[in-house]
């Protein structure tokens, strides 16, 4: 019952993979896998935060109002002790009041508000830059759950031909048992493979069933473990390029903020210029001799400058030129790991395209013994377990082609996304 239960398990599923008309593609996975993490939608979030920061650079042109109001009480006051014929000097309070409004405005600030929004944006760069790798590394994660179920898929697909052919091969079998031509023991023989047969496909079953979940988790998609995967066909450049590694991008983006940080420090020696205004009341107010509460204002212009700062701008813009050169050697460093492993997958896609190559005579030849030694089994020549040593034999070597294809595509996968030409 159990063998026949499988053996329906089969043939259900081979209907079912017939009636599955959407084939899943690996471009469509990094697509959907992309769409759907969760750390796709942060550059938008970090945009939105820096459009925030650039509105509050742009507001350094705007006037600024302040309030203030300061009470106290002092020690002493200016007095007149020089007696004046006819004129009574008022004594001054020694508690004074004051509450005023200010309004500033800036005229020139020496390009700092310019600059710094360029340092924003080079902040915003380097912080989108890092979201994408990120987002990059999530690629490779789906390559290896995509390739790990389409091995599994295809493993599959072999074992249950052979399963329906040693099924085959066994009602021949049992037709010579009865007929007194062929020993029972090559009958259990046969039997012994199918159950073999059934575990080795149960288990790749189970193994894709986990890959799939695995990957519907990362589409954040219901897909059906009998979905078929595409092998993908991938054209590999001879040129080495690396300028699309987000890595790259994002060692450049950190050398343009250095740079522009490097530029800010001139911007403190240059001079600040500003208009501002004052209206207040309180006691005393600017007539100092008049000792009581009064209106007062006052309008002008305010120069500040700092030309000399111990050292500090030369020691600043040293240590930009340190981290400038420490970002370089970073990204020679991982130049030169990126055409080391470049080079290896171009090795890893020589060997496979020659296996490949190989491939297919073998398994011909394999085909042509196996043929022979089913002939001989069914006369009686052979025992089955002769016979199932040469199917095995084509068996593996079929398994052996379509891991080398797969492998083969994996190499070429791994090379697209070491070069950063994976889309």
């Amino acid at each position: 019952m159990k063998k026949q239960a499988f053996l329906c398990t089969i043939i259900l599923t081979g209907i079912l993979l017939a009636q599955t008309p959407d084939t899943l593609t690996l471009d469509i996975c990094q697509r959907k896998a992309r769409e759907n993490y969760p750390l796709s939608r942060q550059s938008e979030l970090l945009e939105s935060a820096s459009n925030l920061k650039m509105h509050n650079l742009t507001s350094n042109w705007f006037p600024q109002l302040s309030f203030a109001g300061q009470t106290s009480y002092q020690s002493d006051v200016t007095s007149i002790d020089i007696p004046i014929p006819g004129v009574t000097i008022p004594e001054i309070e020694k508690d004074t009041y004051k509450l005023t409004m200010d309004i500033s405005n800036t005229l020139y600030d020496g390009g700092a508000t310019r600059k710094q929004k360029r340092m924003e944006q080079a902040a915003l760069n380097v912080d989108r830059q890092n979201v994408e790798i990120s987002l990059y590394q999530l690629k490779e994660r789906v390559n290896q759950i995509y390739m790990s179920a389409l091995l599994l898929q295809e493993n599959e697909k072999i074992l249950r031909l052979v399963y329906n052919e040693v099924k085959s091969r066994l009602a021949s079998v049992e037709s010579g048992v009865r007929n007194g031509v062929l020993l029972p023991m090559n009958a259990d023989a046969l039997r012994a493979e199918i159950a073999k047969l059934e575990q080795q496909v149960l288990e790749l079953s189970l193994g894709r069933e986990s890959a799939f979940a695995v990957l519907s988790e990362y589409l954040n998609l219901p897909l059906s473990p009998l979905t078929p995967l595409a092998i993908p066909e991938i054209e590999v450049s001879q040129a080495i390029s690396l300028e699309n590694r987000p890595e790259i991008r994002l060692f450049d983006f950190q050398k343009e903020k250095l740079d522009i940080g490097k530029s800010l420090l001139t911007v403190r020696q240059m001079p600040k210029l500003s208009a501002f205004a004052q209206i207040g009341y309180g006691r005393p107010g600017l007539n100092m001799l008049l000792n009581e509460f009064d209106n007062f204002w006052m309008i002008g212009m305010r120069l500040s400058w700092s030309p000399w700062n111990w050292n500090q701008m030369k020691n600043d813009s040293r240590w930009f030129d340190i981290q400038k050169n420490i970002v370089l050697s970073q990204k020679e460093t991982l130049e030169k790991n990126l055409r080391i492993l470049l080079q290896n997958n171009r090795m890893e896609i020589q060997k496979y395209e020659a296996l490949i190559a190989k491939d297919d005579e073998i398994i011909a030849l394999r085909t042509n013994v196996k043929r022979s030694a089913a002939s001989q089994l069914e006369n009686g020549v052979i025992t089955a377990t002769d016979y199932l040593a040469e199917l095995n034999a084509e068996t593996q070597a079929k398994l052996n082609q379509q891991l080398h294809r797969i492998r083969l595509a994996g190499a070429k996968i791994s090379y697209q996304y070491d070069s950063g030409k994976m889309e």
